[in-house]
């Protein structure tokens, strides 16, 4: 078979592997597609299974697509009769041929993710719940982690008020689609499970056909869908799956990285075969991302490596804040694409959505292309859409459309019939809905009343307050910050993005000489409304981490690396948490094929206020020749500033924030104050850090991105504000 030729020992060892089933470790990079797709090509040229007794599944319809076009050219046959697909799909097969086995007509009808939204969002409004207190995709959400955990509602005991309308919601969905005849994704996998644990000739019939079943992306699956395999695998049938639990970073999904444990031992695998020569990134790249993760205990162990000579070393870069972290990244891009980098080549990765605000501001400013790949952008989220509108009723309490959004966000007992009644008083009186609250009567006078009485109490309280108290004070005063603080799924996140929200505006106040409430709520419509940057196809790709999973790139830059924010705060207390954020830094470093940056902000606002940032515990862990430390503000890697005094390359220096003064070159007729950004005809763009004078001479320490610190005399540099 001439593409045997093509592999590497290892990957022969796992093709050829015939022996009962086997478990192979496939680091990043390392070609397991093609593991895959060749053993199977092999075990039907050599007459081991007829297409027919092959069930390969995994889990994107991509990757299936991938799977049966590569075994198609492999085989030159029609792979239509091969078993390869996801597993809904390879279930919908199953259910499709005994229907009436598992309870179902022979025509019912699949839902999609936008179809079951849909449904989701009747049957909120028909309970008379608020959707944005009930949401529909966090419902969907809810009801399709429970399925994938074997979870029927009937089984579900609710813990509070909230927690038994979600689950009444799934109820009446079961029985809607019951009633229907519909099907969802995660109602197909748990369908066929329960139809073939109860139905054993049937279970037979597929334990018999098929004599070898192949998994790709082991480590991401879920408890259900191991019961399953090992239910159509039985005693006979010899198991081949290939995954990386270094990669497992997909808990909060359902994913069980155990899953590869207990297959070593379920499946007898004395030893799994280690997929560990990589065909992607450069020597330095892996030998970060070995060290990292070799500090985890709970994993099966490998060391991935590869021939390719050279390579850059890791490039660290710290920012005295998080808009120096940004305005490094869109300088070095900038300099990047000058030297022919198409943008598309090049990913930003964070552990936090939230983080994206900053650089999405950065760049929408200076003109740069960006996508925000998997994800919103940051004033298109719920959350901060939420805070907007009750902004925009502060400015405006005649603003109907706002005034929607919130009037029962948090909760305050007012239903779509009482909405539904309120716009039809204000239609007919050619009122607002503010004002046509007063004709309401009854118990909806009184919960409208409610929310009337607050957005006036908050026009009131926030007079004289800068934008940023006043997106504080809206936060924690209209029940908001109560109520994500309540929602242990999604509430941290949706916190973190409001947290970014009041550092989009620290700083600025309410004075004709400084922005105005309207003038911040006008840059949110604008920058939310303008898609050209976002749509083009030639632009830097932000995302997190987790949305990266699979992907590659030329130039990645992690950001963020600090202790808090990755790893996470909420994953410092176990030792299981921990682990899998440092999963997740293997899976960010191993993502870039070329140059790899890693940068962290010495300090980051944290709801206005200014805090210091630890170094993140993970960057500690790399060792020191394999970094080129861009900064030298901290004693990591080797340093690239030689004109700087040894003293001043490990200190940090005061908030720069806390400093309010301002210089004037009468000379130059020049003004310059703390913060300033800047550009040298020699150093290039820098921060104005701190600023001495002494009678006509003034000095400036200014952070020059790239460079480092540097003491200019004003007198004599020539300088120019960046616009």
């Amino acid at each position: 078979m001439q593409s045997l030729s093509e592999l590497n020992n290892p990957q022969l060892n796992a093709v050829t592997h015939i022996d009962g089933s086997m478990l192979v470790i496939a680091g990043a990079g390392s070609g397991k597609t093609k593991v895959l797709t060749t053993r199977i090509a092999w075990l039907v040229k050599n007459n081991y299974v007829a297409p027919s007794e092959i069930l390969a599944v995994t889990f994107t319809n991509k990757a299936a697509k991938e799977m049966s076009g590569r075994i198609a050219n492999l085989l030159e046959i029609d792979t239509r009769g091969l078993w390869i697909g996801t597993f809904h799909s390879v279930s919908l097969k199953i259910l499709s041929k005994h229907h009436i086995s598992a309870g179902l007509p022979a025509y019912f009808q699949i839902l999609d993710a936008n179809d079951q939204l849909a449904l989701l969002k009747r049957l909120i409004k028909a309970a008379n719940l608020d959707e944005n207190n009930y949401n529909p995709k966090e419902l969907q959400k809810f009801i399709n982690n429970h399925k994938e955990n074997g979870q029927r509602a009937a089984s579900l005991n609710a813990q509070n008020f909230r927690e038994q309308n979600w689950v009444e919601l799934y109820r009446n969905y079961e029985l809607t689609c019951a009633r229907d005849n519909l099907v969802d994704f995660t109602e197909l996998l748990l369908r066929s499970y329960e139809m073939l644990n109860s139905n054993k000739d049937i279970l037979k019939i597929y334990q018999s056909q098929f004599k070898h079943i192949l998994v790709d992306e082991f480590q991401d699956t879920n408890q259900l869908q191991y019961r399953w395999l090992k239910l159509l695998a039985g005693s006979k049938t010899q198991m081949f799956a290939v995954g990386d639990d270094d990669q497992s970073i997909y808990s909060f999904r359902g994913a069980k990285v155990s899953n590869m444990q207990a297959f070593l031992k379920d499946y007898s695998v004395k030893a799994p075969i280690c997929l560990e020569q990589n065909y992607r990134s450069t020597s330095s790249i892996l030998s970060a991302a070995n060290a990292i993760i070799s500090n985890n205990n709970s994993r099966i162990g490998k060391k991935l490596w590869t021939d390719k000579a050279g390579g850059e070393l890791i490039r660290w870069y710290e920012g005295y804040t998080e808009e120096d972290e940004a305005y490094f990244v869109l300088d070095e891009i900038k300099a990047l694409e000058r030297n022919g980098m198409h943008l598309s080549n090049i990913a930003i990765l964070y552990r936090s959505n939230a983080q994206s605000r900053v650089f999405e501001q950065l760049f929408y400013s200076h003109g740069m292309a960006y996508r925000v790949y998997g994800g919103l952008r940051f004033f298109d989220r719920q959350e901060v859409k939420h805070i907007l509108c009750y902004l925009r009723l502060i400015l405006n309490p005649h603003d109907n459309d706002a005034f929607l959004r919130v009037v029962n966000f948090p909760a305050r007992g007012i239903g779509m019939r009482s909405i539904e009644n309120l716009q039809a008083i204000a239609a007919d009186n050619n009122l607002s809905l503010y004002d046509a609250s007063a004709l309401l009567e009854g118990k909806t006078r009184v919960s409208v009343g409610k929310f009337i009485t607050l957005i006036n109490e908050l026009r009131e309280q926030v007079n004289d307050m800068s934008i940023a108290e006043t997106i504080t004070h809206v936060i924690n005063n209209s029940g908001i910050a109560e109520h994500y603080n309540e929602d242990k799924k999604g509430g941290i996140e949706r916190l973190e993005n409001l947290n970014e929200l009041v550092n989009s505006v620290s700083g600025h106040k309410t004075d004709e000489n400084l922005l105005t409430l309207a003038d911040f709520l006008s840059y949110a419509v604008l920058e939310s409304g303008d898609r050209q940057a976002q749509n083009q196809e030639n632009a830097v790709q932000l995302m997190t981490v987790h949305a990266a999973k699979g992907l590659e790139f030329k130039v990645v830059f992690v950001v963020g690396l600090e202790d808090g924010l990755f790893p996470h705060e909420n994953s410092l207390h176990t030792e299981q948490n921990l682990e899998e954020e440092r999963r997740l830094i293997y899976v960010a470093i191993t993502r870039a094929k070329e140059q790899l940056y890693m940068l962290r902000a010495c300090s980051r606002l944290m709801w206005g206020k200014r805090q210091v940032a630890p170094i993140s515990r993970f960057v500690n862990e790399i060792p020191s020749e394999l970094i080129r430390n861009i900064s030298c503000i901290s004693k990591i890697g080797q340093s690239e500033i030689m004109q700087v005094n040894a003293e001043d390359c490990y200190s940090i220096i005061d908030n720069p924030e806390t400093k309010t003064s301002r210089a004037y070159v009468a000379d130059k007729d020049f003004s310059i104050k703390i913060g300033d950004m800047v550009k040298h005809i020699k150093f290039g763009n820098g921060k104005v850090m701190r600023l001495n004078t002494s009678g006509q001479k003034v000095t400036a320490e200014i952070f020059f991105i790239g460079l480092g610190k540097k003491t200019l005399d004003l007198n004599v540099a020539k300088l120019e504000h960046v616009v």
